[in-house]
């Protein structure tokens, strides 16, 4: 009994300083989840995260990273990122902007933004306040400011050559939270973030995505499966998407271009 004395103080006292330090730690790391969940619009992925994820869907408070398997997927990264906005606008005011940014290299590489191919998933030109080739550190400056904005209901900030530092990362995220709105990243490289989701997007025969979640930081039991999902979102109607028939190009004001 007295040999075990000294072991049950010294547990105690471990326990306390990890609670402790459990404290400290969400002191500085709030917590992941915040604001309304958005599904993708499809199925699969969606079952997933109804069947496996604790919040059953896509925070609106948070970055999301769409990352390019190889340098000819960014179609593909833009695409899905297109997809997603227009599900994170949906969810919101009917009034809502998107705030579109892209460098220059991306601007080079992928063209500015197509008002055809917009609408089909389910965007408008009228909702864009569009950044034409703008240099890194002023996209990733324009996309902290306009989560102060309560008219930007989404921001898509695209690039080919970088990603942000871990630092501005996390800073992008809190700001996230603490906003409530998202923050969607589309890039052709990755490095270390503080992103809630990471997805891996590469293009398929016949006009489809394979998307892979390479990072969750959300509560779940079951990893999501390593292969990913193969999608098609031309057959897929949850988007609530605009038929291309029924788009007037005509009509499209031309997207606008002003920066914060």
């Amino acid at each position: 009994m007295q040999n075990a004395l000294p072991k049950q103080a010294k547990d105690a006292q471990q326990q306390h300083k990890l609670k402790r330090l459990q404290k400290l730690v969400m002191q500085h790391e709030p917590v992941l989840q915040r604001g309304a969940c958005i599904t993708t619009g499809f199925g699969e992925i969606d079952a997933y995260f109804t069947a496996h994820v604790e919040q059953a869907g896509l925070p609106s408070g948070g970055v999301h990273e769409i990352a390019a398997e190889s340098a000819a997927d960014m179609a593909a990264v833009l695409g899905f990122a297109h997809r997603l906005a227009a599900r994170f606008l949906q969810n919101g005011e009917a009034d809502d902007v998107l705030l579109y940014g892209q460098t220059h290299a991306a601007v080079r590489d992928g063209g500015q933004p197509y008002a055809p191919a917009l609408a089909a998933h389910g965007l408008s030109a009228h909702q864009l306040v569009y950044l034409d080739g703008v240099t890194m550190p002023d996209l990733l400056w324009a996309g902290e400011q306009a989560l102060t904005c309560a008219a930007v209901g989404c921001s898509l900030l695209a690039s080919s050559e970088a990603a942000p530092d871990f630092t501005y990362s996390r800073r992008l995220s809190l700001a996230a939270r603490a906003a409530e709105r998202p923050v969607l990243l589309a890039l052709g490289r990755t490095g270390a973030s503080a992103a809630t989701t990471r997805w891996r997007i590469a293009a398929m025969p016949g006009q489809g995505w394979q998307v892979k979640l390479e990072k969750l930081r959300l509560a779940y039991d079951i990893p999501p499966p390593v292969s990913g999902w193969t999608v098609y979102p031309q057959r897929s109607h949850a988007s609530q998407s605009v038929p291309l028939e029924e788009v007037q190009t005509s009509n499209l004001v031309p997207l606008l271009r002003r920066a914060i």
